[in-house]
């Protein structure tokens, strides 16, 4: 997992629930990095994890809480670093249409990564749209998370199903994203 997971989570951490709960979560990372990581540098996905855990214990949220809040963060960070590919987007299916190109050659050129490995997508009509990809279940909420700051972008309300499928020892995660009516 790529260095800039890692300092856009403390630098969350840090926005919504100040400094001394950073230092006291990097203080209990058993990692070794003291808080201080490379944006383009690999690390083990299990340190991302104890951050999250490190933080939910510190803060009395869920896990899956935490995981979603910075999906969420991280979300309205990436429309910061790349708004030009989010300016032609009319609609949040009209987005999620690119998000394969957007994830595989866009975020490669600047963070180069093996990560998810594709992304399919497909509308299945004006207000369903389908995704779906090989993930770790740890990163689903992650994944909503960021769904919440893409509905939240486009001014869009949406209900999410999520499906978790394994195929040849492979897990799979579908989101079915349905859009229920424009917020004002």
């Amino acid at each position: 997992m790529k260095g800039i997971f890692f300092t856009e989570f403390l630098e969350m951490t840090e926005r919504e629930y100040g400094s001394p709960t950073v230092e006291k979560v990097i203080s209990s990372l058993d990692a070794g990095y003291h808080g201080v990581f490379q944006p383009l540098t690999d690390y083990s996905f299990n340190h991302f994890y104890d951050l999250i855990l490190l933080l939910s214990q510190e803060v009395k949220l869920s896990p899956s809480d935490i995981a979603k809040n910075f999906g969420e963060y991280l979300f309205s960070r990436l429309v910061i670093l790349y708004r030009p590919q989010f300016a032609g987007n009319s609609d949040i299916f009209q987005f999620l249409e690119q998000i394969d190109y957007f994830i595989h050659v866009k975020m490669q050129e600047k963070f180069p990564h093996d990560g998810i490995k594709g992304f399919k997508t497909e509308r299945l009509n004006e207000s369903t749209f389908k995704v779906s990809f090989q993930s770790k279940q740890e990163l689903i909420d992650l994944a909503i998370g960021l769904f919440m700051g893409c509905q939240k972008f486009f001014n869009e309300d949406l209900v999410l199903y999520t499906e978790t499928k394994t195929v040849e020892d492979k897990e799979t995660v579908c989101f079915t994203l349905s859009k229920t009516r424009v917020l004002v």
